[in-house]
């Protein structure tokens, strides 16, 4: 009886152990691979994360220079008196020294351009120059007039970024209307005409702010400029001073 009852609890156990065997929960595998798994979201993330980052800096850099060109309070828009020493080229004395004056309207288009730096370089002048020259006896006389009309475009180099002073270089075409009037005793003779003109120079140009949001600056220049009419050639050493608004 007894041996019996052993053998009945011994298959009673047995059957219970397979049974939680076959009942136990599928491992997922070991430590290392759900930590790999884990970590794959994270640097997903963050890398999604830099790379929003960079996009926003990107955005905001150019924002930056496209806003340059609103923010200037100076439009580039002026003009200025300029006057100095003309050598004339002349037929008969070689050069004729003579005081020449003028009057320049500027349109500074590299402010067109959204770059901070390249906005500064690029200007063009109207410009409208007079000179006269007289010469023979009191009897015998031609006074001449010279009318310079050019549109030259300048390209500048500013000394350093945000310097008010650059070194520029200019190119012009335009014409030339000159008349000349010839007295011979108390007979005068009236020739006039025009020509083709080309100009050509360097100088030095300064804009100082002179209010203090810079929507008003100072221009002044010092320049070499030479003007070729026909077969002549006209040097011109002057210096002009006005405003850009």
């Amino acid at each position: 009886m007894i041996r019996t009852l052993l053998a009945v609890t011994l298959a009673a156990s047995m059957a219970a152990y397979a049974q939680s065997d076959d009942d136990a929960p599928i491992p997922y595998g070991d430590g290392e691979d759900s930590a790999t798994e884990t970590l794959k979201p994270k640097k997903a993330k963050k890398k999604r994360r830099a790379e929003e980052i960079r996009e926003e800096d990107q955005e905001e850099k150019d924002g930056e220079e496209t806003l340059a060109s609103v923010d200037d309070p100076n439009i580039g828009i002026g003009g200025d008196i300029f006057m100095g020493v003309a050598l004339l080229d002349s037929p008969r004395s070689g050069v004729d020294a003579r005081y020449f004056f003028g009057l320049r309207f500027t349109w500074e288009f590299g402010r067109l351009i959204p770059d901070e730096y390249l906005r500064e370089m690029f200007f063009m002048d109207v410009a409208w120059t007079y000179a006269a020259s007289k010469e023979g006896t009191n009897q015998v006389n031609v006074d001449t007039h010279l009318h310079n009309f050019t549109l030259a475009p300048a390209f500048a180099i500013p000394f350093g970024n945000g310097s008010p002073v650059a070194i520029y270089g200019q190119l012009g075409l335009g014409f030339d209307y000159s008349y000349s009037v010839t007295k011979i005793d108390t007979q005068t003779v009236t020739l006039g005409g025009t020509k083709f003109l080309f100009q050509y120079g360097i100088g030095l140009r300064g804009r100082p702010a002179i209010v203090g949001d810079g929507s008003v600056r100072l221009q002044f220049r010092i320049e070499v400029t030479r003007f070729i009419r026909g077969y002549m050639h006209d040097m011109y050493f002057g210096g002009g001073l006005g405003l850009i608004f």
